[in-house]
């Protein structure tokens, strides 16, 4: 009986034993796990998601209003340029004819005329493409979903951002090259002083404003390469320009636009028809 009683309460005693040693490690296990979840804030959850790398997709956003704002925004300098090459174009078309003009004041005369109508056109191009693709905008039948808002208008309206990039940056290089001419006409700077003014301070000068605004124009343009994204150069973004109109005309056969390539292409030929009427020119007079 004695014996029996002593099983009974060693068995009872490590049963207590056993239970009171392993409680304790699930009651710890419990609070450290509790402890855990306290100290991480869903913003930490969030920021440990996002570093996953291929498990967290990229979150996509709505550019519905950057798209407005950027056809919007653009009218307003494209505007200035249009205004300003527009009413340049008429100043000096009394000089033309005139018979004082020396060969290379004829030929920056032209250099003139043909950038501000260069200018013009293509500051004129940059509102008209610039309103169509701001209403399209407004019609809102496109995917307005993108991780950027430039992968967003590459995907949605990709001829028209391309159109209102280009034409707008051109006109402003025409632009710059109006100008340089403009300051060598108006100021004489290229006129040679026969009455025995300082003929060699205004060749100063006039190195100086094409020096000046040479520098602005290559650091443009060199600011522009850089930050074109899908493009090395501003030729390359001409050149995939043009491939974009010949497909519009020709693989999609729209008649009018056919009837623009055919248009600029004739403008292209009388271009050069000029220019090498004017460099044969310059040939016969180091002849004579």
């Amino acid at each position: 009986m004695k014996a029996s009683t002593s099983i009974v309460f060693l068995l009872s005693c490590s049963a207590r034993a056993a239970s009171g040693f392993q409680l304790p490690k699930a009651t710890t296990a419990a609070n450290s796990a509790s402890k855990l979840s306290m100290s991480i804030s869903p913003s930490s959850i969030g920021g440990l998601l996002i570093r996953g790398g291929a498990a967290a997709e990229p979150a996509l956003q709505n550019f519905y209003g950057d798209a407005l704002g950027y056809f919007g925004g653009i009218r307003i300098p494209a505007s200035f340029l249009a205004g300003s090459s527009l009413a340049a174009m008429f100043i000096f078309k009394t000089k033309t004819n005139d018979g004082e003009l020396s060969t290379l004041e004829r030929r920056v005369l032209g250099f003139y005329h043909f950038n501000s109508l260069l200018a013009f056109l293509l500051s004129l191009n940059t509102i008209a493409s610039a309103t169509i693709a701001h209403t399209a905008v407004l019609h809102g039948r496109f995917n307005k979903m993108a991780e950027t808002a430039y992968m967003m208008m590459r995907r949605e309206f990709e001829y028209e951002f391309i159109t209102v990039r280009w034409s707008f940056l051109c006109s402003l290089f025409c632009f710059l090259g109006m100008i340089a001419s403009r300051l060598l006409i108006e100021f004489d700077l290229l006129k040679k002083d026969t009455n025995g003014g300082d003929s060699k301070n205004k060749k100063e000068i006039a190195l100086l404003v094409v020096c000046s605004l040479g520098a602005l124009a290559t650091h443009l343009l060199s600011y522009v390469n850089q930050n074109l994204w899908c493009w090395q150069s501003l030729i390359g973004m001409t050149i995939y320009l043009g491939k974009m109109i010949a497909t519009r005309a020709f693989v999609e056969a729209r008649p009018l636009q056919i009837v623009s390539v055919g248009l600029t292409a004739a403008s292209a030929f009388y271009i050069a028809k000029i220019g090498l009427r004017e460099l044969k020119g310059k040939a016969g007079d180091v002849a004579s």
